[in-house]
């Protein structure tokens, strides 16, 4: 229980996180874009326990439809960059040759741009819908996933449970998907935990420059929203930037758990 604290202190964080974004419709069922009292009341008014924003709305029902618009760009942005990254590394990895070499090309060229940068010029260029928001972030993120998937199969690939596979006349995709690739999850599970909290991250981020869905409500556009009020109203920036905080926080810990919870050195201490 010691050794796994990270493990268990994240994964209570992220399970608060996940009641917010699940109980979200029951508790506040109204549109959280609704003007439900007056402008700028702050945390502690009867009824309001958050207070409402500069357009009267209610900063809680805010937060927690934000917690599910947010964990939805996180999740499903990762799942993307993980499924791209496994597809380049694992290709990469096994084939090697021609085919590592144009692969990893391929890979630096993703990498030589800053992600934030190329993250604004897509959004730029495709709009601001959810799934542009979630596409510019995947294929932002997939680089570090191909690498690392790369280094494992390479790893993987001349071990002697895979020569007998060849041996036997197993396909490559067979040899690939059964027998090399759920031996390389392990880190690339750690990963996705990280690249959930950055791609979080990163959305609130292009959503403080109003690079986000109008129509989607999300602590990144919470904040964007609070930002001129910050000297009469800071808690309008503080409330959603805190939530920010500690999930990615939450995710981090869990990650560090999950790595020593599936790193077979760290196990046997």
């Amino acid at each position: 229980m010691t050794r796994h604290g990270a493990l268990w202190v994240g994964g209570a964080i992220l399970l608060a996180v996940v009641a917010m974004a699940g109980l979200a419709g029951v508790i506040f069922p109204e549109d959280p874009f609704a003007m439900i009292d007056q402008p700028l009341l702050w945390p502690g008014t009867p009824g309001l326990p958050l207070g409402t924003d500069s357009l009267g709305r209610d900063i809680m029902a805010d937060l927690f439809h934000g917690a599910r618009a947010s964990l939805l760009i996180g999740l499903a942005s990762t799942a993307a960059a993980v499924g791209i990254g496994i597809v380049v590394g694992a290709l990469a990895g096994y084939y090697r040759g021609l085919v590592d070499d144009a692969l990893m090309r391929l890979t630096e060229l993703f990498q030589t741009i800053p992600p934030f940068m190329l993250a604004i010029v897509l959004l730029v260029v495709l709009g601001t819908t959810l799934a542009t928001i979630v596409t510019a972030i995947a294929l932002v993120s997939w680089p570090a996933v191909a690498r690392l998937v790369r280094s494992e199969f390479l790893s993987l690939r001349e071990r002697e449970f895979v020569q007998s596979c060849r041996v036997i006349g197993m396909s490559d995709a067979r040899i690939i998907l059964q027998q090399i690739l759920p031996n390389a999850l392990a880190p690339v599970i750690v990963t996705a935990t990280v690249l959930v909290a950055t791609a979080i991250l990163m959305e609130a981020g292009l959503s403080f420059l109003g690079l986000s869905d109008p129509n989607v409500m999300t602590w990144g556009h919470m904040i964007n929203m609070g930002k001129d009020q910050m000297r009469q109203a800071w808690y309008i920036v503080v409330i959603p930037g805190c939530a920010l905080l500690v999930t990615a926080l939450g995710l981090n810990l869990f990650g560090e758990g999950l790595n020593d919870a599936l790193n077979p050195r760290l196990r046997r201490q």
